[in-house]
């Protein structure tokens, strides 16, 4: 074996020149980092560098922090909050909340920080309060829910959770929130996740953490694809596009719901993520995520839950009877979930979360750079500066309602979208697409222009949303529709029976545009003439 004797001679002797050239351009310490970087590669020495990196981590933390270091875990792990059962007082929770602000968080208007918050005098801000306060009561939106989500907003609007050690309540508020949601989504001890902006910036976080994931892990992947059913969020979409992950879409059965065996017969060696709903926004359906979880093991891929929409519906639908497939974390097969606090949670906008099985995954979403001269750098979100009213407001929140005001409300909103549903299906000419699992759904038509229909019933004053493939019109159903259901149905009733009898088509409009969108077969010139509008809306409207 002579000429592996010269091979690996010859392949030294490269080594040795280029940490040669190394040394004479960036120095030793340039050396020292290359051979780091190799060394973590290797299998076994990777893991105890990255083991002592964690220790370091444990030990350094509680000195930011100022938690105690007697060794103890109760000091290292903050303890599993769960929602309550019965919703606290919106007075107990301002002066808990108002306390441990007083009490950990320094004070924006001091004048002893350097960063973070950018703000006027203490009066200015007073006068800022005031005017919230006159706006609230010249419009009447001062119910107490209201006021006491704008009061904690309030109270929190200069805070900002870029880092987390200077505002050491808002860590606390966004660590049980993330911890209260990851309960009744049956989530262990082992769950973490973060607040985020929103729906999308959850959906963009699960996506960015798993191709990292994927980089870190499986580098022979050079084209990460992610496997969805059309009904999929288009956040989704968005993401695959920002992180160069292609999108594989599959189809749904004639149920809405995703094609497991579409599924799987989509998966490449390129996978890195299946996704699904619970439910998808378009019919207000789930997907049938047991099924596709055993499909994620089977294939020992990730899985990620798109709950954004009824994350804080579906738990408390499944409490009080209603047939709800198993969408969460009993599924073994699931990684991740998002779900939007400021939709059923209540809340203000924006706040959602996304949440992880465990660190193994969350680990992927953080993000740090520690070469700025500005100091060291991380995040743990898309954005950098996160305002602490939204957070503050959403643990908050989940306090006050409580398991008990979850439940009650769920029911009123049920109660009101099942008449709608029943009434809907009497209606001539109209059905209901699929079978809804919560408080949404889809109209669909027999024999009605359902476009059409639309238009009508937006003469009437109702705001309608339009759905395609095939042509529907959506119904997210909130606690305000209650006492207009029957003036609703009434109005369809009349408006399905003038579209059939003049035989009307959408000429319009949001319509026209939909059904204009349908005869195209490019979907690409759709999507630059939607680009075209939009231009069109923030440039010249």
């Amino acid at each position: 074996m002579e000429w592996l004797y010269w091979v690996e001679h010859a392949v030294m002797s490269l080594l040795l020149a280029a940490l040669v050239r190394l040394a004479m351009t960036e120095g030793w310490q340039g050396v020292l980092r290359a051979v780091l970087v190799v060394l973590r590669y290797i299998p076994g020495v990777g893991e105890v560098i990255n083991w002592v990196i964690r220790r370091m981590a444990v030990q350094f933390a509680p000195q930011l922090t100022g938690a105690q270091q007697d060794g103890s875990k109760k000091d290292r792990k903050p303890p599993r909050v769960v929602l309550p059962k019965k919703g606290q007082s919106y007075d107990a929770i301002v002066q808990e909340m108002k306390k441990l602000q007083k009490e950990k968080d320094t004070d924006p208007h001091a004048g002893k920080m350097f960063a973070y918050v950018y703000t006027l005098e203490d009066d200015a801000s007073k006068v800022q309060k005031e005017a919230v306060d006159m706006f609230m009561e010249q419009t009447g939106l001062g119910d107490d829910h209201d006021r006491f989500v704008r009061e904690i907003y309030q109270s929190f609007i200069h805070t900002n959770v870029l880092n987390p050690f200077v505002f050491p309540a808002l860590r606390r508020f966004e660590i049980e929130t993330v911890s209260m949601v990851a309960s009744f989504l049956h989530g262990d001890d082992q769950v973490v996740g973060s607040l985020t902006s929103g729906g999308t910036e959850s959906i963009l976080m699960a996506v960015k953490s798993y191709r990292d994931r994927a980089r870190k892990l499986f580098p022979q992947i050079t084209q990460p694809e992610m496997v969805a059913p059309i009904t999929i969020h288009p956040a989704f979409e968005k993401a695959a596009s920002y992180f160069c992950v292609k999108m594989v879409h599959v189809p749904v059965g004639p149920d809405f719901r995703a094609d497991v065996k579409a599924m799987e017969q989509a998966i490449t060696g390129n996978t890195i993520l299946l996704c699904a709903s619970a439910p998808q926004y378009c019919h207000g359906i789930v997907d049938p995520i047991p099924d596709v979880s055993a499909l994620a093991l089977r294939r020992k891929l990730p899985l990620h839950v798109d709950a954004c929409f009824g994350g804080f519906m579906l738990p408390w639908v499944e409490k009080l009877g209603y047939p709800v497939p198993t969408f969460d974390f009993r599924n073994p097969g699931v990684t991740s979930i998002s779900a939007d606090i400021h939709k059923y949670g209540y809340g203000v906008k924006g706040a959602s979360v996304i949440l992880y099985k465990s660190t193994d995954f969350w680990r992927y979403q953080l993000f740090s750079y520690s070469g700025w001269p500005g100091g060291i750098f991380g995040s743990c979100s898309m954005a950098g500066s996160r305002p602490g009213g939204n957070i503050a407001a959403a643990w908050a929140v989940l306090k006050a309602m409580g398991e008990d005001g979850y439940m009650k409300t769920a029911q009123e909103v049920m109660e009101t979208t099942e008449f709608m549903i029943n009434n809907i299906r009497n209606i001539p000419g109209l059905c209901i697409l699929g079978e809804p699992h919560m408080t949404a759904f889809a109209i669909g038509s027999r024999g009605v222009n359902i476009l059409a229909l639309a238009d009508e019933m937006e003469s009437k004053g109702w705001r309608m949303e339009r759905t395609q493939n095939p042509n529907g019109i959506h119904c997210s159903i909130m606690p305000s529709h209650t006492k207009v259901r029957e003036k609703f149905i009434e109005d369809l009733t009349a408006a399905a029976e003038y579209v059939k009898i003049h035989n009307k088509s959408s000429e319009e409009g949001a319509s026209m545009a939909y059904g204009l969108a349908g005869q195209v077969p490019d979907k690409a010139l759709v999507d630059d003439f939607i680009k075209e509008i939009y231009m069109e809306f923030y440039t010249k409207c």
